[in-house]
């Protein structure tokens, strides 16, 4: 496993898993990818710790991995996995921005 910065992976093989346990490793996790083909590397956040990044060695195998996976649970917990969409942050905070009104009453 090479171990490199999740963020040089080739997009189209990198797979998000949402949603885990404070505990998570990469071996559980890369044990449930690999029924869809070979993993290149796995990383597991630490601070905050929560999700991961799996790339997956053909593009095919990242997109049957997350729609199979989806749901399922992953190192005890039910967990949301999806294809990795460059630039997109996931939160807690239900994905709201600054643009909203901080008055709801007219002025």
């Amino acid at each position: 496993m090479p171990g490199g910065n999740h963020r040089e992976w080739d997009v189209a093989c990198k797979v998000f898993v949402g949603g885990l346990k404070d505990d998570a490793n990469r071996y559980d996790i890369e044990d449930a990818f690999t029924k869809y083909g070979p993993v290149r590397d796995v990383w597991v956040a630490r601070k905050p710790p929560g999700f991961a990044f799996v790339e997956m060695e053909d593009p095919r195998d990242a997109e049957d991995a997350a729609r199979g996976l989806n749901g399922t649970k992953i190192c005890g917990t039910r967990c949301r996995v999806e294809m990795s969409e460059p630039g997109k942050r996931r939160g807690k905070g239900g994905g709201r921005g600054r643009s909203r009104s901080r008055s709801r009453t007219p002025r």
